[in-house]
């Protein structure tokens, strides 16, 4: 059978194009995200929401990035299809584009874990990425463009041998990634280590950037509590906290709670988050990290607020959006420690 014909009795019409790229980020959340993956099972022993986020947050990744391969894909060949399309059959199609990218990239990934570091600038793995499923693309505007009236009946047809051989030398590639990664995460157990309760906050001094002068020193607020907030302007659950902890502000900062944000946009320039902050107005100091305190904190999702107690100790961490309620019986637990 044609190469088209064979596209098109497998995916189009039978689908699976969504079903295999499910399972491609299965294997590169375990094999290509092993670090990220470990350090988040290293906090499960901590009574927080910190490590179960981590855990859902490379899943999540792993699916955004197949998610943006595999929509615009979808929205071309329905584009494309013309009077033919099928919303539901060109998603499966543009779901077959996304293997021959993931295998493309997995390979980039795979020389990244074995070297350690970014060998090459992340343009060019996604550019050649790119470059391998567009061959993928072609025949699924094709099949998109050629349906007739009907769906064509079911061919049943054995496993060719160039698939095996790619399916193998994909599972080949991944094994060499989980190696690669393993290796490097036990060289590094102590930096995936999550920031546990009980251990002292990461002191810092930065110039705040609200409008405000001076600066915020954590060793300053030594004897309150503090509430220091990781957010950004980007963040959209950042957004949704940002009248609770006014509320908690208002309510606790004459009670010997501090508040601080810290913007964690990285790229984004003073004057835009003046800008931000003079439209957004918040209540208490905020200064912002280019990614150098984030990375002492451990901070890998946003929002994410660390309690400190009085003795300069983290109390409690929270990942994503928190409700007031569990904010507030939070510091009432900090304010009653001595």
């Amino acid at each position: 059978m044609p190469t088209r014909a064979r596209f098109r009795v497998s995916v189009d019409r039978e689908g699976g194009g969504l079903g295999d790229t499910l399972w491609l980020v299965a294997l590169g959340a375990v094999t290509l995200r092993f670090p990220q993956l470990f350090e988040a099972l290293l906090g499960l022993s901590e009574p927080t929401t910190d490590a179960l986020m981590r855990v859902v947050s490379v899943v999540a990744n792993e699916i955004v990035a197949a998610a943006w391969i595999v929509l615009p894909a979808a929205v071309l060949v329905t584009a494309l299809a013309g009077a033919r399309r099928d919303s539901s059959r060109d998603l499966e199609l543009g779901a077959a584009c996304y293997a021959p990218y993931f295998a493309a990239s997995a390979a980039f990934r795979v020389v990244d874990a074995v070297a350690g570091r970014h060998v090459l600038p992340r343009l060019v793995p996604e550019l050649v990425a790119g470059a391998a499923a567009l061959p993928a693309f072609v025949r699924a505007v094709l099949v998109a463009r050629g349906r007739a009236g009907s769906l064509p009946a079911p061919v049943v047809e054995p496993p060719r041998r160039p698939d095996a051989l790619a399916g193998l030398a994909l599972v080949a590639v991944a094994s060499i990634g989980l190696a690669g990664n393993a290796v490097w995460s036990a060289r590094h157990v102590r930096d995936l280590l999550p920031v546990r309760s009980g251990q002292p906050a990461p002191t810092f001094t930065l110039p705040r950037v609200d409008g405000q002068p001076g600066s915020v020193a954590l060793a300053s607020l030594r004897g309150r509590v503090v509430v220091l907030d990781f957010w950004a302007t980007y963040c959209p659950p950042c957004r949704l906290m940002m009248p609770i902890l006014d509320d908690l502000h208002r309510q606790w900062s004459g009670k010997g709670v501090a508040f601080v944000g810290v913007d964690s946009d990285g790229d984004l320039s003073p004057e835009a988050l003046r800008e931000f902050l003079a439209q957004n107005p918040i209540p208490y100091p905020n200064v912002s990290d280019d990614g150098a305190l984030g990375a002492r904190y451990k901070v890998r999702v946003l929002p994410t607020l660390f309690i400190v107690g009085k003795d300069g100790a983290i109390r409690d961490t929270f990942v994503g959006f928190t409700s007031k309620g569990t904010l507030t019986r939070a510091l009432e637990r900090a304010a009653l420690a001595r």
